[in-house]
């Protein structure tokens, strides 16, 4: 019998015909391994791609039960008979990075295509299977038909187009539709709008020549790695890497090539110790940003998985929102009037309010964006995190305009409006998910969420802001498992990526972890004083607890009436929000019982 249920592909939601599958014959799937190994948003190694190859070819000629460790060590990575899995991990590793970049591509360019290869989890022999993906969530629509996602925009539109009119003014006569796609697949080829950054081949320093792979293979990484941070355009300087001394002159490559920042890198690798220097640095001046080393002890079972976390570290300080590179952009945005700013300045000066989230940086953020979007009316970016300031006007009862608008429909158009232009883009997708979020659609917003993580797994803001959603509705594991993560690869994060741990230790009991992480900064933000009167008020410190009260209610006159409402916004258990209250009674702020929800 054949039906259909709803299924989960990767990471993204679809119906799927449960019964009869037809499987794809062998000239369909080397047509859909063709199109994978071809798409620039496939993050696979060479190396990957070559070990893709391989699998899908051994299983078309029937030998998929061959497919073991030592035969694919020998065939794809040049071991020979001497190989030992259980001392060379190369192959499980390798394994378990293609699948991820086969998630990332079905969730992002793959998501309508109609064959699927995988490779199961304990296994190397891959499946093939066709799938119906018209109903698929997320994916790019297709011709000029209506979707569902432009309908909906346009009720909205219709909703409050009187307001909408108002504050637009004639500039959305004259410009691209706001509120719905075109219905055509957004553009690949669109070119990042924030700095270039060139990135130079670590130099081997070692005295065995063939140490000089795992220096290609740390800059590989790091440039796959960069390259998710859409913000940044990524120039790859391996092609010319012979000719170093050029290379190392970085007011040189900027008058060739415009780039902003260099990073240049060695490594050094003497028996089974290794060191690994890198620096960036500003092309216009010729001063290092920043130098970081990293070393340890390296084996056959861990030198990919050193490389692939030397990486991850190197791009989260260097590309996040809050890294050395935004860090100073967003300096120099916040200097300088929001009229006077471009676009992509708009952006910088929103992650720049992310730090503190004060009204007032509010309210200015709010019409920098407001006008960035009018000016460039397909940039993704400005899209999304103008989605997030709409959803401050809601979570946090920012500057609201209730006579205008209701704030969660204008974050979920602004947000979705992003997703139409720029499917691919993991912002967009973290801000659709968060809107989702507000609206109560929880399986839409871990829909979304998972495939901001997929897209990029190493963008810190990602991490956080997903992680702590999960871990504010009960899945503990998922989200602190996320917000840690995002800690370790962000140095300069904003203190409220600490609010998940601070809410996870309070609601376990575990007092005095809570008081620590709430007192790591000080911070004066209304959830961490009142994170910090309610531990108090646990650990029966009344007195200490006062002051936090008192900052609280100087920034919220209302917190005590409205306090159960401010906390179902982020769709916290009403016997997790009674255990808050009961701190907060205690260190002397009188919260009353748990009101009907709405």
């Amino acid at each position: 019998m054949v039906g259909t249920a709803v299924a989960l592909d990767g990471r993204a939601l679809h119906l799927e015909t449960v019964g009869d599958r037809r499987q794809p014959s062998p000239s369909e799937t080397r047509r859909q391994l063709e199109r994978i190994v071809t798409s620039p948003t496939f993050q696979a190694s060479a190396r990957r791609k070559a070990l893709l190859r391989f699998l899908v070819e051994e299983a078309l000629a029937g030998r998929a039960d061959r497919l073991k460790g030592f035969t694919i060590a020998v065939a794809v990575f040049g071991r020979d008979e001497t190989f030992d899995p259980q001392t060379d991990s190369i192959v499980r590793l390798e394994a378990r990075r293609l699948r991820r970049d086969l998630d990332g591509y079905y969730v992002t360019a793959g998501s309508r295509d109609a064959v699927r290869i995988s490779i199961p989890k304990g296994a190397y022999a891959p499946d093939f299977e066709c799938r119906d993906v018209a109903m698929a969530r997320g994916a790019p629509p297709s011709g000029d038909a209506p979707t569902y996602r432009n309908w909906l925009a346009i009720g909205l539109l219709a909703g409050v187009f009187f307001a909408v009119l108002g504050w637009l003014g004639a500039g959305l006569l004259e410009s691209k539709s706001w509120w719905w796609s075109d219905g055509g697949e957004s553009t690949v080829t669109e070119l990042p709008r924030g700095p270039k950054i060139a990135v130079l081949p670590f130099r081997s320093l070692s005295d065995d020549p063939e140490q000089a792979y795992f220096a290609q293979g740390i800059t590989d990484q790091i440039i796959t790695d960069l390259s998710r941070f859409r913000a940044l355009f990524v120039l790859s300087m391996q092609s010319t890497a012979n000719d170093q001394e050029h290379l190392a002159d970085p007011q040189a490559l900027r008058r060739e090539l415009g780039i902003d920042y260099l990073l240049i890198g060695s490594v050094r690798r003497d028996e089974d110790q290794i060191k690994i220097l890198a620096r960036l640095i500003d092309a216009e001046s010729g001063t290092i940003l920043w130098a970081d080393s990293y070393g340890g002890e390296v084996t056959p079972s861990n030198v990919f998985a050193i490389q692939e976390d030397v990486s991850h570290q190197v791009s989260g300080i260097l590309a996040s929102h809050y890294g050395v590179i935004a860090g100073a952009g967003q300096t120099e945005a916040q200097h300088q009037p929001p009229t006077s700013l471009s676009a992509y300045d708009c952006v910088l000066r929103y992650y720049y309010h992310q730090r503190f989230l004060e009204p007032e940086e509010h309210a200015r953020v709010r019409d920098c964006l407001e006008h960035a979007v009018l000016v460039d009316p397909d940039y993704a970016d400005a899209w999304a995190v103008l989605a997030n300031v709409y959803a401050q006007e809601y979570r946090h009862h920012f500057n609201p305009r209730p006579e205008l608008y209701d704030p969660r429909e204008r974050s979920l158009a602004a947000a979705e409006r992003a997703v139409d232009i720029e499917p691919r883009n993991p912002t967009a997708q973290l801000m659709l998910s968060n809107a989702l979020f507000d609206r109560l659609d929880l399986a839409g917003f871990k829909a979304a969420g998972e495939r901001a993580i997929a897209l990029n797994p190493n963008d810190p803001d990602s991490l956080a802001h997903y992680g702590m959603r999960l871990v504010f509705m009960g899945q503990w594991g998922r989200g602190l498992a996320l917000v840690t993560k995002a800690i370790a690869l962000s140095p300069e994060f904003p203190e409220w990526y600490r609010s998940p741990r601070i809410f996870y230790y309070y609601q376990t009991g575990d007092y005095e972890r809570a008081l620590g992480e709430s007192q790591a900064r000080e911070v004066s933000g209304l959830w961490r004083l009142l994170f910090r009167a309610m531990i108090l008020g646990q650990l029966g410190r009344k007195e200490e607890a006062r002051s936090a009260i008192e900052a609280a209610l100087a920034l919220r006159p209302d917190v005590r009436e409205l306090f159960w409402d401010l906390a179902r916004v982020w769709n916290v258990p009403d016997p997790q929000i009674e255990h808050m209250a009961d701190g907060l009674r205690k260190a002397g702020l009188a919260i009353s019982p748990a009101p009907p929800a709405s």
